[in-house]
């Protein structure tokens, strides 16, 4: 009997330690900084394809109302003012500490990061020169020129992070140069390829995340940047080319070989063109084909 008690007792006091030691749930505390997540199309200087230690973008933000409107971009007075994000060590960082509002946000991205004062009907020129290099100071040619948008719409402070996807606004030229079957010897270091009679000033709505060509704009001749030995980049403004001009120029060893191809230039695509050099037995004579493509650039 007393040890049918003791069993009954030690029962007892299990029960109530396991009643005691019932955790309560945890309370998940939202933080109240705003971090940022930013790539480039559908993958994370801009070198084509994502984004480079250092790099900078401007960030605003504009809030929602009680009766769920928000106001449009201004290049003022919005809840963030084109803030300066830098990639620091695989991270986004401002200058400051931002935080959240207590309503939703439609968040804006601008790279590169730029004065703004005004976000619509932007005058824009790309550089004309784009074979210089960036530096610690400044981007080179071909960076500067490209210009990016973002937009995330209603993002709260529930949401987590301000998640960002770039998409590129302007058109990227590429031109490769390969030596064909009958072309003797190797292809000289010192090649010079210039893009011809290309509109280089563009309006820009960066509320919308849109441009065209300035009906002004002058045209120009645009140095292109070298990639490697045998491949060339430069940044275009969105327009279309008639055939009846020159398009590309590749200057070998002091000798100018001019391209005439029509060629429409569109918002966010990658042009690929092809230039195959053959050269005649008696090498008085290069004969060049020109192949093209389209893709999406990203």
């Amino acid at each position: 009997m007393k040890k049918s008690n003791y069993i009954l007792a030690v029962a007892a006091l299990l029960m109530a330690s396991c009643e005691n030691s019932t955790v309560e749930p945890q309370e998940v505390v939202t933080p109240d900084t705003i971090s940022v997540e930013a790539s480039v199309g559908s993958a994370t200087r801009v070198t084509g394809t994502h984004f480079d230690e250092g790099d900078c973008f401007g960030l605003f933000a504009v809030e929602y109302t009680e009766d769920d409107r928000v106001a449009e971009l201004q290049p003022s007075g919005n809840y963030l003012n084109n803030e300066a994000m830098t990639l620091t060590n695989g991270t986004w960082q401002g200058q400051r500490t931002l935080y959240w509002s207590d309503a939703p946000c439609d968040f804006y991205g601008i790279y590169p990061y730029r004065d703004l004062p005004s976000v619509e009907n932007v005058l824009f020129e790309i550089a004309t020169d784009q074979s210089t290099e960036s530096t610690d100071d400044a981007l080179g040619g071909y960076e500067a020129s490209d210009i990016m948008w973002a937009k995330s719409e209603r993002v709260a402070r529930e949401d987590g992070a301000v998640v960002l996807k770039f998409e590129h606004m302007m058109s990227r030229l590429v031109v490769n140069i390969e030596r064909g079957p009958s072309y003797e010897g190797e292809l000289p270091e010192e090649i010079v390829v210039s893009v011809y009679n290309t509109a280089t000033t563009a309006l820009v709505d960066w509320k919308r995340g849109s441009l065209e060509k300035y009906h002004n704009s002058p045209t120009k001749t645009i140095k292109m940047h070298r990639v490697d030995g045998d491949s060339f980049e430069a940044i275009v403004v969105p327009q279309f080319i008639e055939r009846s001009t020159p398009l590309i120029e590749v200057t070998m060893e002091g000798i100018a070989y001019l391209l005439e191809t029509d060629m429409s230039f569109r918002p966010g695509k990658q042009h690929t063109i092809t230039v195959t050099l053959n050269t005649s037995p008696d090498q008085e004579k290069i004969e060049i084909n020109i192949d093209g493509e389209i893709d999406n650039w990203e």
